[in-house]
């Protein structure tokens, strides 16, 4: 029997009070709130070096030598973090216009980045390992270590550190520098835990014998030569070996297919981590029902019952599991392990080889948790995106490798910070912690200006005033003026947490 309206209204009331609208997933957190004018923000990048102690740490990785032309350490580390938040196009373009913190000129900053003997790589890990200590990004059951490489296009003849590399984003071959990129993700963000400069053997500039570094013992020097001497794979473990050590842990391994091979296979089972790696279609093997067949040919075998999880996936997928032998040496037993492979195609592909296969070390993973534990390696690809484009990175041009050294670390510096301030403030996301901080600097900058011109207007009424008061009274009463300016401003544009949450509160009940 077909119910009235009122029965209807009266069986929706009593469902309860509607679920809340899910925000739609952001895939780009830090760029996501780039056209949202902002017009406060609040000092987490500030109180995030005050309590880890950067200025400390950043002392204790310098060399012997720790002169800095009688800039203190604190004002030369704010300065290198904040220039990229203040939009400016350059280091000289911050001095010239907006710098307010330093004593000295330009050349301040330039000398101290192009010092070899700061361990940057040191103060950058020991970061993220006090972050990831201090905050939880997620169970370890969800957490993964994610591996890739990226390309930062740079053309100059006297550019240190910079060869050619085949940018597979592109299809072509550039001419710049290459990072490798380790990071920790999580259920709540992506932590940068190490980078490296990676040097090949097509046309490079300056190889380290040709560098003329002033100790061969320096941690620009040490870089350089890592970057020329080992690999992509040799650098990988490594960086795995020293973040295990420092106490990082995570279930999985993921990684595109430019390292899907052997060898890091091998690694993941050696340090007890969950592979997953996306393959190439090469002429690897694997071994199924007793013979040996490539990704290829064991895509055939699949291709006809390979389904959608569900009605609405834009994805079929199918898996096997095959044996593959991990020995890479001649003439040596074999070494046979047991993997899944997960073959995943567009339920609608236009081409019929329009398909890839996902290697896992586990085999009892379903074909699903492979893929949703692979979905992890997109927050490494979002945060070469954010550096790129908001933090700075390789901006300094300076075609010294020392310069370059710096401020891969620098980026990776200024996402941590910002990062936890994200995690800390439990409401906002990346992208809006990140303007709000550079929203703040920017004000307090132009204020800052501002009251130097209205500064001079007082000091030069004041002036008429020293024959009468004298010269140390006028100086007491500009003294008093400046404090209290300073605090009016502080209080004004420095908004405490609390204030940020209530009006954050009225905006969604739209009372602002």
């Amino acid at each position: 029997m077909a119910r009235s309206k009122t029965q209807k209204r009266s069986a929706r009331s009593n469902r309860g009070p509607a679920a809340p609208k899910r925000r739609p997933r952001s895939y780009t957190p830090l760029a996501d709130a780039l056209s949202q004018p902002h017009t406060f923000a609040d000092t987490e990048l500030a109180e995030g070096m005050s309590r880890h102690g950067l200025v400390g740490l950043l002392a204790a990785v310098l060399g012997r030598k720790r002169r800095t032309d009688g800039e203190p350490l604190a004002n030369l580390l704010c300065a290198l973090l904040v220039w990229p938040l203040l939009q400016v196009k350059s280091i000289h373009c911050f001095c010239a216009e907006l710098c307010q913190i330093l004593r000295g000129k330009v050349s301040v900053l330039y000398d101290f980045l192009g010092r070899e003997d700061v361990n940057w790589r040191g103060l950058s890990s020991q970061l993220a390992r006090r972050i990831f200590q201090q905050n939880d990004i997620g169970p370890r059951r969800a957490r993964a270590f994610v591996v890739d490489d990226s390309i930062q296009a740079r053309a100059g003849r006297k550019v240190e550190g910079t060869s050619c590399h085949y940018d597979h984003t592109q299809g072509k071959t550039v001419k710049g520098h290459q990072i490798l990129q380790l990071g920790l993700a999580g259920e709540k963000g992506f932590l940068p835990v190490e980078v490296q400069i990676v040097m090949s053997d097509a046309n490079p500039v300056d190889k380290p014998e040709d560098k003329p570094f002033k100790d061969q013992r320096s941690s620009a020097a040490r870089d350089m030569r890592r970057s020329w001497e080992q690999n992509k794979h040799e650098l990988f473990r490594n960086m795995i070996q020293r973040a295990l050590q420092a106490g990082l842990s995570a279930l999985y391994l993921l990684a595109d297919a430019w390292f899907g091979c052997k060898e890091n296979i091998a690694l993941s089972l050696e340090y007890g981590l969950t592979a997953i790696f996306q393959m190439k279609r090469g002429n690897l093997t694997y071994c199924f029902q007793g013979r040996d067949y490539c990704a290829t040919e064991l895509y055939t075998k699949v291709q006809r019952r390979m389904r959608p999880q569900n009605p609405k996936a834009r994805y079929k997928t199918a898996s096997l599991t095959v044996s593959l032998n991990l020995q890479t040496q001649r003439h040596q037993p074999p070494k046979w392990v047991q993997v899944r492979l997960v073959f995943s195609a567009p339920v609608r592909a236009k081409r019929a080889d329009t398909w890839v296969v996902f290697l896992c070390t586990d085999p009892s993973l379903s074909d699903e948790t492979i893929l949703q534990a692979y979905a992890l390696r997109w927050s490494i690809e979002v945060y070469f995106k954010e550096i790129k484009q908001h933090l700075g990175f390789l901006k300094e041009q300076s075609g010294r490798y020392q310069v370059a050294y710096a401020s891969v670390h620098l980026a990776a510096i200024r996402y941590l910070l910002l990062f936890e301030a994200m995690l800390r403030s439990g409401r906002l996301s990346y992208g809006e912690i990140r303007d709000r901080q550079t929203g703040q600097l920017q004000l307090l900058t132009y204020a800052t200006l501002l009251w130097e011109l209205f500064r001079a207007l007082i000091a030069g009424a004041l002036e008429a005033l020293v024959r009468d008061l004298g010269r140390r009274v006028v100086r007491t009463v500009l003294a008093a003026i400046d404090q209290t300016v300073e605090e009016f401003l502080t209080a004004a544009l420095q908004m405490k947490p609390e204030q940020v949450a209530v009006q954050l509160e009225a905006e969604e009940l739209g009372y602002l």
